[in-house]
């Protein structure tokens, strides 16, 4: 269950705050949706409160009901109101460009980028095919998930101050708690250890199955987002030789695009 324990909190916006939170798990399941029950539930929000708040946001195209099943997704006015940064389509543009020639130097792989979304990443480009279908095989641009779930927003969160990473990832532990305290502590070490190496290396750690090499981008200590090479099977040290300088030189062309606003 996320709850509005998982977001800072200002006296007075109590009801924003809550409008915020479901414009987020709205996010999460951007083509799937939500039940209003199961949104609810979720959101540790009894029923009536999710419901006025979902007609609100419908009514202003923030979110909206798809008729066949009444299941309730982010609306366009999402979209519309993103276009007015234009800063964004240039970082989005780089991003395409990097995972396009991540994917073309190495082959039998795809790559990722992931914008860095408060407690959260979100994908926002992708290049490459998997042989086999997973979850993690086939996210896909606007997936939202925790930091720490995935080896891109890992790489994020080892290149936060100290403090502000450790604080993130807590939180993020509490969103994750069914994953069995063995496999959140698996991952904490691997931002300790990402932290020291400048990248992650991830060979099944985050996802069982799952090779992936990434590196976040942006300035000291402000990690803008990620970029993500990864395999179904593991990579040899001869491509690895390969893989890291290739992906942190394309992290580092990234650095220099401007800050989302």
């Amino acid at each position: 269950m996320t709850s509005l324990a998982s977001y800072p909190k200002s006296p007075g916006t109590q009801s924003l705050e809550r409008a915020i939170q479901l414009l987020r798990e709205l996010a999460v399941r951007g083509t799937t949706g939500w039940s209003l029950r199961d949104l609810a539930q979720h959101c540790g929000l009894d029923h009536a409160t999710v419901h006025r708040m979902l007609k609100c946001l419908v009514q202003a195209r923030l979110a909206q009901q798809r008729p066949s099943d009444r299941r309730y997704l982010i609306g366009p006015l999402a979209f519309e109101l993103g276009l007015s940064l234009p800063r964004q389509s240039q970082l989005t543009d780089g991003t395409r460009n990097a995972v396009r020639r991540l994917v073309r130097s190495t082959p039998h792989v795809w790559s990722v980028a992931y914008l860095h979304s408060g407690d959260d990443c979100v994908c926002i480009a992708r290049a490459g095919t998997s042989s086999h279908a997973t979850e993690a095989t086939s996210i896909r641009v606007g997936h939202r998930a925790p930091l720490l779930s995935l080896a891109g927003g890992i790489a994020i969160l080892a290149a936060l101050p100290a403090e502000r990473a450790r604080e993130t990832a807590e939180r993020n532990r509490e969103r994750m708690a069914h994953l069995g305290p063995s496999h959140l502590a698996n991952l904490m070490s691997l931002i300790r250890t990402s932290a020291r190496s400048g990248y992650v290396m991830s060979a099944g750690t985050v996802w069982q199955g799952i090779h992936a090499v990434a590196a976040s981008f942006g300035a000291p200590g402000f990690p803008v987002g990620s970029l993500v090479v990864a395999s179904g099977t593991a990579f040899q040290a001869d491509a690895l030789r390969h893989i890291v300088p290739e992906l942190m030189a394309a992290a580092g062309t990234l650095a220099v695009q401007p800050v989302p606003g």
